[in-house]
């Protein structure tokens, strides 16, 4: 399951819907069938609440929602309980499955402006990407999701920049391009999509857009 069709905004890196109404019926099935709470429905659940969450009578409660669901759905997979827990698991005690479900509530609490919690739980999640990479017996499922936390990682690093007075956003810019180019070079080298390359390709050129502005 995925998020219904959408495309990322090339200034924010943020995904937006291509039909927000559609976007909110498919969300309230999800919620209301009998499966609401299983890994691979809570996998769009969280997403989608969050995408949706600028257009809800209530952002901060629709995000706080995501949130909860966040964590129930890394715990289903065997991952860390709560932030308390993050800040102490030992990435080879992080299942390569918790690593999606640690991405997408990250990117909840970025989008609640809580980026050093934001900022624990995709340097877990690459942490146990790279641990499964040397261990694991899927070595390229690891190194796809390393690829995935290294993108999605510097778009956290990327939105920090963008919240933070002009003479600051420099370092974050930076460090999003690194984690961006980083990810261009693994997905190259493990035959990812077109559209998953081209993904990163636009990040990266809106980072260095970003710098350039600023005279870097």
């Amino acid at each position: 399951m995925e998020l219904p069709p959408h495309y990322v905004d090339p200034v924010t890196l943020h995904e937006v819907l291509d039909d927000v109404p559609a976007a909110r019926a498919y969300l309230a099935d999800l919620a209301a069938g009998a499966a609401s709470d299983e890994p691979t429905v809570l996998a769009v659940r969280v997403p989608l609440l969050r995408v949706l969450a600028p257009e809800a009578d209530d952002p901060d409660a629709q995000l706080a929602e995501a949130e909860r669901l966040g964590w129930l759905a890394v715990g289903l997979a065997g991952g860390p309980a709560d932030d308390a827990a993050a800040a102490h698991a030992p990435a080879h005690e992080v299942p390569l499955g918790a690593v999606a479900p640690l991405l997408r509530l990250a990117h909840v609490l970025q989008w609640r402006h809580r980026f050093s919690e934001a900022d624990l739980l995709f340097g877990l999640a690459l942490e146990a990407t790279r641990y499964h990479g040397e261990h694991a017996a899927s070595v390229e499922h690891a190194r796809r999701l390393e690829c995935r936390t290294l993108y999605h990682w510097g778009r956290c690093r990327y939105e920090q920049a963008l919240e933070v007075h002009v003479e600051q956003a420099r370092p974050y810019l930076g460090e999003a391009l690194a984690l961006f180019v980083r990810a261009l070079e693994l997905r190259v080298d493990v035959a990812a999509s077109p559209e998953e390359v081209a993904t990163v390709r636009q990040a990266i050129q809106a980072a260095r857009d970003r710098l350039a502005e600023l005279g870097a």
